[in-house]
């Protein structure tokens, strides 16, 4: 069963929390890719000095960041790789969640051969990696999650204390900003990606 739009719109912190062990789909000509999420961050919009909408930024690049909760978000980073990100709350508060790291599921021959290798710990475990997995690239931003071409089904249910909360990744220039608590991933999993 997929999510539904009122578990996007809670707040950004607790969806990236209860992302963690739902399972990720992507459907690539016919075939189901997917994932449990191990590993997520949380951007909480214009406040968040770390998020693309900081400061009320508004491009093209940003404008899936400004849609309803349960759509995705999906930008390209470095010049070559893309990041997949899961549109919260509302089109007044343009915040996200990056799914950071899966472990494979579904379709594991697929992803590598996308990945061009065969070593499971490795083939999802980090943003640019799953997409790659998962053939996620600029065509899925702007999805509806609640659709049928990528969405989140309900997985598996996660304690508390197994959830680790940690400062997000590869955010120095964000200040203060940079040490929030935001990072949340399965402690005792192995899918998660190396800091």
């Amino acid at each position: 069963m997929k999510l539904s739009h009122s578990f996007y719109e809670q707040k950004t912190a607790l969806v990236a929390k209860n992302l963690l062990g739902q399972k990720l789909v992507r459907v690539y000509r016919g075939k189901r890719i997917a994932g449990i999420i191990t590993e997520t961050e949380a951007y909480l919009g214009v406040d968040d000095p770390a998020c693309h909408s900081f400061g009320g930024r508004h491009t093209p690049r940003v404008k899936s960041l400004y849609l309803p909760g349960g759509h995705a978000y999906v930008y390209f980073v470095y010049g070559m790789h893309f990041c997949f990100n899961v549109v919260t709350g509302t089109s007044h508060h343009p915040e996200a969640v990056l799914i950071r790291s899966l472990e494979p599921a579904e379709g594991i021959e697929w992803m590598e051969k996308f990945r061009g290798q065969t070593n499971r710990k490795n083939l999802t475990t980090g943003p640019a990696k799953l997409c790659e997995a998962l053939k996620i690239d600029r065509k899925c931003d702007g999805k509806n999650l609640l659709k049928n071409e990528i969405f989140i089904e309900r997985g598996l249910t996660v304690s508390t204390k197994k959830i680790a909360a940690t400062s997000r990744v590869g955010v120095a220039y964000a200040g203060k900003a940079a040490h929030w608590p935001l990072r949340f991933y399965i402690q005792d999993s192995e899918y998660v990606s190396k800091r």
